[in-house]
C-alpha cells in the first residue's frame, strides 16, 4: 500500500503525458498517474483496476501500488490518480526519434509484442464487444441510428473474445526499459477480437494525431516513417498469427467509426468521410 501523505502538498514533477492524463515522480521508483481534470473517479478506478489485472498476469507492465485510501486511489485538486512503478527509459517513439535507422528492427519487436499480449488471457476485462456497441449508442446522433445499426450488425459478424486487447497499443505506449519493453497506458485493455485490436493500431500508425506535448520533431518522423514502419510491423505480426491481413483491413472502417467517439477534432472530418464511404450517407454534415 502507498501512503498518500498530503499528496497536495508535494512539489510533484512532471515526467510524461498522455491525452487522458499526467504522470508524476512519486518516491522511490514509483509514478503518479493522474487524470487530467474532469475525468470521473470511476474511470481512473477503472484504469487502476485494469492495470492491476493485466500485471498480475505476467504481460509486461508497470505494477500498480493502491494507495492508503478507500479505493486506492489518490486525489490532487480534485484529479484522481493511482501509483505505480516507474519506468525509466525511452518510448519506442523516441528511440526511432534518435535512431531512425532502427525502424525495421523496432518495428518488429512492436509485433512480438502485440503478438504476445494477444496469446494472454485475463479473466475479469471488460468486453471490448460491450465497450464497442457503447461508443456506437453515444455517437449515433452524429452518425444516424441506421449508420449505427449497420456498424453493430458488422461487429457482431466479425468479433471474436478471449484475447487481451490494449486498445491503444502504439510506439508511444512502449517504454524501453533496462530490462526491456514495458507496456503502459492500458486504460482501454478488454478481452477481445485480436484482428480488431490490430486494426486499432494501424489505424494509429497511419492516421492518428500524435498526443498534446509531442515534440515537433517526433511529429515529423512518425509522418514520415509510419507507413514504413506498419508495414513492417504488419508482415511481421501476420507471419506469428492465425489471424489475415484480410481480418485486419475489414475492421479499420469500423474501427475508424468507434475514433469518432474520441472527439478528436482534429481527424473528425477524416472520420466523417471514412464513416460515409463504407457505411452509408446519412451521416451528420
Amino acid at each position: 500500500m502507498v501512503d498518500q501523505q498530503e499528496p497536495v502538498a508535494r512539489e510533484l514533477k512532471r515526467i510524461g503525458e498522455g491525452r487522458t492524463a499526467e504522470i508524476f515522480a512519486w518516491g522511490d521508483g514509483h509514478a503518479l498517474r493522474l487524470f487530467r481534470a474532469g475525468t470521473s473517479r470511476e474511470v481512473a478506478l477503472r484504469e487502476m483496476w485494469v492495470a492491476r489485472l493485466v500485471h498480475e498476469t505476467g504481460i509486461p507492465s508497470p505494477a500498480v501500488h493502491p494507495a492508503d485510501s478507500k479505493d486506492g486511489l489518490i486525489e490532487v485538486v480534485g484529479r484522481f490518480g493511482f501509483v505505480m512503478d516507474r519506468v525509466d527509459g525511452p518510448s519506442m517513439l523516441q528511440v526511432l526519434t534518435a535512431r531512425p535507422w532502427w525502424l525495421w528492427r523496432t518495428a518488429r519487436e512492436f509485433a512480438r509484442l502485440h503478438l504476445a499480449m494477444h496469446a494472454s488471457t485475463v479473466q475479469g476485462l471488460p468486453s471490448q464487444r460491450e465497450g464497442f456497441h457503447g461508443v456506437l449508442d453515444r455517437i449515433s446522433v452524429t452518425i444516424g441510428s441506421g449508420v449505427a445499426d449497420r456498424i453493430r450488425a458488422t461487429i457482431d459478424g466479425m468479433w471474436t473474445a478471449g484475447a487481451v486487447c490494449h486498445g491503444d497499443f502504439h510506439p508511444d505506449n512502449v517504454l524501453m526499459n533496462d530490462r526491456g519493453p514495458v507496456v503502459i497506458d492500458w486504460g482501454p485493455a478488454t478481452s477481445g477480437c485480436r484482428a480488431a485490436d490490430v486494426a486499432r493500431t494501424a489505424y494509429l500508425l497511419r492516421y492518428g494525431t500524435p498526443p498534446p506535448g509531442t515534440r515537433r520533431i517526433e511529429r515529423l518522423i512518425t509522418a514520415f516513417f509510419r507507413r514504413l514502419f506498419l508495414g513492417t510491423y504488419l508482415r511481421a505480426y501476420l507471419r506469428g498469427s492465425s489471424i489475415t491481413r484480410r481480418d485486419v483491413i475489414r475492421w479499420g472502417p469500423v474501427i475508424a467509426a468507434l475514433r469518432l467517439g474520441e472527439g478528436i477534432p482534429e481527424e473528425r472530418n477524416l472520420l466523417l468521410r471514412m464513416i460515409r464511404k463504407h457505411f452509408g450517407d446519412s451521416v451528420d454534415r
